[in-house]
């Protein structure tokens, strides 16, 4: 069955004589009728997948139509699933059935789905595949229906699996712990690896996302370069086995047992793959219209400058407080001030941090706020700012819970009997009456204070296996998972304009699975010293697209704001993401407070190309070596305008020749940089063969050039 047809276009293509019978944009499925072959992808990446001879699916043939280059997959099926106990492979063949295959475009894309049979078990099972126009990206999952009367169990859940050309191995670690020395343990490094002959190599995380690693990879073969990812939030694995000469990859969900139940799909965890000629302008590029396109269906980034309580204020926070607050955050040129943990009642109870204490009961403390929290949204309003409030809707203080409104305690997520912590407890998402408990208190917290913007923090996580909520003793922390996608969404439904914060204890669920939901991303509650933040931002944006990535210049040790040393630096290091301030602004004197709000004019002159940049790391990742620098690039797509942001590591005079990529190399460039101003207008070509020479010399360690085409 095809949805709609097309005119097919001329395209340089395996499937290039196929007619094309869905389409958006460059994006595309072709198909030749009578033929058991299937071709989708876009302008820079063709997929043929389709029954073998032996009549299974197989994605046969994966194409860079630009360079005309093929990356060369085994004739191997790139699935399989176990329900009940059989393991099957997806094919017309043996108990299944190919009972229709589908096109369709959606709004940002274009979808083909294989659709199989199993009926003695009456099960449907649905491979799909989607392509998004500006991507050489795939994205894939699998979906099985039960339209018998019994649920099946599914185990041994895969996203997908290849055999692929071998090439060096490059990946990203997660958060490592809140920590000050987690960039010691790798933190959000960048890593890479050529695998011998019989290695074999795990990275993953069993509980939160990116408590150890990001699900994010690439192989680079030299020439081209294979990329994929996991689209989740919770446990996954990708794992790599060297097989003489070729390289096998697989992405899986392992350790889950699932019940399909009738009237109940499962839907296995999308995950993403891709191939682009070897640059890593052209990575980062090819995976930032992924996320635009594909992942979030269109909705852009937009970076405002955010202002944040929690490092100056804690719990501390009062109306009144925070009204003068908000008065010099303004002032400074602040476009979004955030309240975070503190306003309910009971907080604070044991320290001017305690967090912990009356969470879960959703009520402002009407002391410390006596005209409400929604008063403080109008405030923020009249002062043309946006206004934003932290919530933890997963867990709650068990001093609250079974009282009047509150969180049940049947709904406590526990492994073995116990809920993990002395004083909190995770809420299990995966019982549905908890699952719209808290969905209805955010939406009545959102329509009571009108917030544009909801900091959603996670601090604590445990796999729960607890008996009665809903799940079995292998899937709690999917179907918990799974229910936080199904709030988000919702609230999305509801608040399309609400921006959503993604923090978990920092860094720990940065994925391309809340990607989905959230349009901010907090790194690490680690936000000094100015080094330690450059390190993650050069590292996240490997996978992430640098307005995703939030930051605060704060009063840290040894770079107090207010010392007078070099605070172009320090805002500086955060400039290449979302720039966040956290401090006490009466404590900040008139001539800081002038050099900090003209630090923040220039963020916003800046801030268009931000927005709509992907990075590329020029230098080693900091920290760096005493005396060398750190070098990292943004670029817009089709590299109309560049940001180079170049670091020295010590105040000796110095120079650094940078050669930029990605530019357009006909196009002739204004060069500025923010101190120097104006110096000049250079051929991209040539700015990219013989580079920008940077020389410091007794000004700022921190050094910003931006490029623009005329």
């Amino acid at each position: 069955m095809i949805a709609f047809a097309l005119v097919s276009t001329a395209r340089a293509s395996f499937g290039a004589s196929a007619p094309i019978v869905s389409a958006n944009g460059e994006a595309f499925v072709a198909h030749q009728n009578g033929s058991d072959l299937w071709y989708i992808g876009s302008t820079n990446l063709e997929l043929a997948v389709g029954l073998n001879g032996a009549r299974l699916l197989v994605p046969q043939r994966l194409l860079n139509p630009t360079t005309e280059r093929t990356w060369d997959l085994a004739a191997q099926p790139d699935v399989t699933i176990t329900l009940g106990d059989e393991k099957l492979t997806l094919g017309h063949a043996g108990p299944l059935t190919l009972s229709a295959t589908q096109s369709s475009a959606s709004a940002t894309g274009v979808r083909l789905d294989f659709v199989f049979e199993h009926r003695e078990k009456r099960l449907r099972i649905t491979r799909s595949y989607a392509a998004y126009s500006g991507s050489p990206t795939i994205e894939t999952w699998t979906t099985v229906e039960n339209l018998g009367t019994a649920s099946v169990q599914a185990r041994e859940l895969v996203g997908w699996q290849f055999t692929m050309p071998l090439g060096r191995v490059r990946w990203l670690g997660g958060l490592r712990g809140d920590s000050a020395d987690n960039i010691a343990a790798g933190a959000f490094a960048l890593d890479e690896w050529d695998l011998d002959a019989g290695d074999r190599l795990e990275i993953g995380s069993e509980r939160r996302s990116t408590e150890e690693f990001i699900p994010y990879f690439l192989v680079d073969d030299g020439r081209d370069v294979f990329y994929g990812g996991i689209m989740w939030s919770a446990g996954w694995r990708l794992a790599f086995e060297r097989h003489a000469d070729s390289l096998h990859v697989t992405s899986s969900f392992p350790g889950v047992g699932t019940a399909v139940s009738v009237g109940e799909p499962l839907e296995v965890p999308h995950a993403f793959f891709g191939l682009t000629a070897r640059s890593t302008a052209d990575e980062s590029g090819a995976l930032h219209s992924f996320i635009i396109n594909g992942i979030r269906k269109g909705r852009p980034f937009y970076p405002l400058v955010t202002y944040n309580t929690w490092f100056p204020f804690g719990t501390t926070v009062t109306e009144d407080l925070m009204v003068a607050e908000m008065d010099r955050a303004a002032a400074l040129g602040v476009e979004r001030f955030v309240l975070d943990a503190g306003w309910w009642l009971g907080a604070g109870q044991n320290s001017d941090n305690d967090y912990d204490s009356g969470l879960g009961s959703w009520v402002e403390d009407a002391e410390r706020f006596p005209a409400s929290l929604a008063s403080l949204r109008d405030y923020a309003h009249n002062l043309g700012m946006e206004f934003g409030l932290w919530v933890e809707p997963a867990r709650v203080a068990l001093s609250t819970v079974d009282q009047p409104g509150n969180a049940r305690e049947g709904w406590l997520a526990q492994q073995g009997k116990v809920y993990g912590h002395a004083t909190t407890a995770q809420v299990c998402l995966a019982t549905d009456a908890a699952r719209q408990w808290v969905l209805g208190k955010l939406v009545d917290l959102i329509t009571r204070v009108r917030p544009d913007y909801l900091k959603w923090d996670e601090n604590f996580w445990i796999n729960c296996n607890r008996d009665g909520h809903g799940h079995g003793p292998d899937d709690g922390p999917f179907l918990h998972t799974k229910a936080l996608y199904k709030i988000l969404a919702e609230l999305r439904r509801q608040f399309p304009d609400l921006v959503i914060e993604n923090v978990s204890g920092g860094g720990n669920r940065m994925d391309f699975g809340m990607l989905a939901y959230t349009d901010v991303a907090w790194m690490d509650d680690r936000t000094a010293p100015a080094a330690h933040v450059r390190h993650n931002l050069e590292g996240l944006t490997f996978a992430f697209p640098p307005a995703y990535l939030l930051s605060f210049v704060i009063d840290g040790e040894g770079e107090p704001i207010a010392s007078g040393y070099d605070l172009g630096l320090f805002v500086r290091s955060r400039m290449p993401g979302v720039l966040g301030v956290t401090y006490r602004s009466d404590r900040v004197d008139e001539a800081t407070g002038e050099m900090l709000a003209e630090e923040i004019r220039h963020y916003k002159r800046m801030r268009e190309i931000i927005a709509d940049a992907n990075a590329t790391l020029l230098s080693a990742q900091a920290p760096v070596a005493d005396g060398t620098w750190d070098v990292l690039q943004e670029v817009t797509a089709g590299g109309g305008s560049a940001l180079i942001f170049a670091f020295k590591d010590n105040d000796e005079d110095g120079r650094l020749l940078v050669r930029p990529r990605g530019l357009i190399a006909d196009a002739t460039y204004d060069v500025e940089s923010l101190d120097a101003g104006s110096i000049g207008a250079v051929r991209g070509d040539a700015l990219m063969q013989d580079g920008l020479e940077i020389v410091h010399s007794g000004t700022s360690r921190a050094h910003v050039l931006v490029l623009t085409a005329r």
